[in-house]
């Protein structure tokens, strides 16, 4: 019975492993196609031969003029970045004054933050779109850092508020019977403390704002403005589709992400165990 389970278990993690991974291998695979073969019927999975187009295109700014991948990677790191520093400043401040200050109205706040996580972005992107142009950040990277910001925060906030949580206020009245304040306790007492759910928070901003493709589509204009997401859905034609250059791209896009979260994976778990869900 207990052989039978274990090998139950292990078929059920391969399947869901293979669920999960497959689709990325079937890009890596689909990108160094030749391409009367990603054509073909029935599709093969490997390819005869390999080429490498579709990765000289995106490291080559000169080999096609409508590709610009190494400027759209660019765009894309710095409002990720901006995002994520943003995100994670804002929802620090905003978790540690949920979790330690009582004053009425207090947990109406917070879940008035959460409520709108609920809101889909195609329902805010009309009052936004209008906000931006009021402002004339209209095709800006800091409008778009602003808009990711606002989606990123609620959830950061709250996120950050459990960890908190979990850290006995009497680290705080221990620092400042020492002679620390308020700010400087939290900076240099307790934000040390939540180094993973910090990390996890950050996590979570970098990739809503690294994949995000409404707002990008929509707030963004210039062809030198794109992101990643929104210059690699322009591989797709009304009639023809790049296959080569949108997996190639798709590849690229995808690496820094795995790298991310392979570099940095322990201190997720940790910070998403010990903060949000207990």
């Amino acid at each position: 019975m207990r052989l039978t389970k274990t090998i139950m278990l292990y078929v059920g993690v391969i399947a869901v492993t293979l669920f999960a991974v497959l689709p990325f291998i079937w890009m890596i695979m689909t990108s160094i196609k030749p391409p009367n073969e990603i054509y073909s019927n029935p599709p093969s999975f490997f390819p005869s031969t390999i080429q490498l187009d579709g990765y000289k295109a995106m490291l080559d700014p000169g080999a096609d003029d409508n590709v610009n991948f190494i400027k759209w990677f660019y765009n894309t790191a710095i409002v990720s970045v901006l995002t994520t520093i943003f995100s994670v400043i804002i929802s620090a401040m905003g978790g540690y004054a949920l979790s330690r200050f009582r004053f009425r109205g207090r947990m109406g706040t917070g879940y008035l933050i959460l409520v709108t996580q609920m809101l889909p972005g195609s329902l805010l992107i009309i009052p936004l779109y209008i906000i931006m142009r009021d402002l004339q950040l209209l095709n800006s990277h800091f409008g778009l850092v602003l808009a990711y910001t606002t989606f990123a925060v609620p959830f950061c906030t709250w996120m950050l508020k459990g960890y908190f949580d979990t850290i006995h206020p009497s680290i705080d009245e221990a620092a400042m019977v020492d002679g620390a304040n308020r700010f400087t306790t939290f900076a240099r007492i307790v934000l040390p403390l939540t180094l993973p759910g910090l990390v996890s928070t950050a996590i979570f901003a970098l990739i809503t704002s690294w994949n995000e493709f409404l707002f990008a589509y929509t707030f963004l204009n210039g062809y030198d403005k794109w992101t990643l997401s929104v210059g690699i859905a322009s591989f797709q034609g009304q009639y023809v589709v790049n296959w080569d250059y949108l997996m190639a791209g798709s590849v690229f896009t995808t690496l820094p992400i795995v790298l991310v979260f392979w570099l940095l994976q322990k201190y997720m778990i940790s910070g998403m165990t010990g903060g949000a869900v207990k």
